[in-house]
């Protein structure tokens, strides 16, 4: 990797740390779900001009936008409207052993002995965090964030299988799918959209565009942008700041208490997920990326 890459690739954890843990708040002002369609409508608003037609089937994008955008998102709001941002920025970790399981539950890729353990520690990590009653506010809120997690992991493998578009083009085309999903899920589940929306100051406002073209739009073009120049054992270890950004975030903006078994959890979480993520020595032996 470059160093600029390696610079880029540290931005976009940034991004998606501080991000994740600041739409807390900014979700204050709307549902959570209508915060969601709103989100993926102003992107799709800002980017369609600009970006080419997607070349993936129809029905498959409106999957995959269902189980990693309006579904994904979704979830991960509700659960954030229940639980401190940092324990849910923990819990959403276990995306990653999710998407290894499934992956092989596809044969997409061969169990492996490294990542099985690596699955299972990240996974008791999960427990220990949920296990702690001081740390969560909501099971309903640790159920929504874990099946955020679960839809992004079944996400990523529908994309590795029919996904036929670069970053920007996908992720717009998905957000055109996900927000009309998104409004009709909160149109059937949550009450006085007029009232929320009249009611939001300007303030509010600014937040959500600034959490839609910066915490998600950013963020994920960026990292797809990056997958095409770098190989991905390179570019998965970066994750692993994510959490440790998102936690020190709620810790130092939100005020949000640290107590032992949060960052005790938290530990076992990385831990799994850096035995999971590391290249090995083999994947560095490999070969090199296709440049764009």
């Amino acid at each position: 990797m470059t160093l600029r890459d390696v610079g880029w690739a540290v931005v976009v954890q940034l991004i998606w740390g501080i991000g994740l843990t600041l739409m807390k708040p900014s979700m204050a002002a709307f549902p959570p779900i209508l915060f969601i369609a709103l989100v993926y409508g102003i992107i799709a608003l800002t980017m369609s001009p600009i970006a080419p037609k997607s070349r993936t089937p129809f029905l498959w994008m409106m999957l995959i936008a269902a189980l990693g955008g309006s579904l994904q998102s979704g979830l991960l709001a509700i659960g954030l409207s229940l639980l401190p941002a940092s324990t849910a920025n923990l819990l959403l970790q276990s995306t990653v052993p999710f998407a290894v399981l499934l992956s092989w539950a596809m044969r997409l890729d061969r169990p492996s002995l490294r990542n099985g353990a690596g699955c299972l520690l990240a996974l008791a990590g999960v427990a220990v965090v949920i296990g702690a009653p001081d740390q969560v506010g909501s099971w309903a809120g640790v159920a929504a964030v874990t099946g955020c997690a679960l839809s992004w992991a079944a996400a990523q493998v529908l994309i590795r299988l029919h996904c036929k578009d670069s970053g920007a083009v996908f992720y717009t085309a998905m957000a055109r799918h996900a927000w009309p999903q998104a409004l009709l899920a909160s149109l059937l589940l949550e009450q006085d959209h007029l009232g929320w929306l009249a009611r939001a100051s300007l303030p509010d406002w600014a937040g959500l565009v600034a959490i839609a073209l910066i915490g998600f739009a950013a963020g994920y073009m960026l990292w797809y942008k990056l997958l095409v120049r770098n190989r991905i054992d390179q570019l998965l270890p970066f994750t692993l700041l994510m959490p440790a950004i998102g936690v020190a975030t709620g810790a130092l903006a939100l005020g949000e208490a640290l107590p032992p078994a949060l960052l005790a959890g938290g530990g076992v979480i990385l831990t799994g997920l850096g035995v999971i993520v590391w290249p090995s020595r083999r994947a560095r032996a490999g070969t090199p990326p296709i440049r764009s």
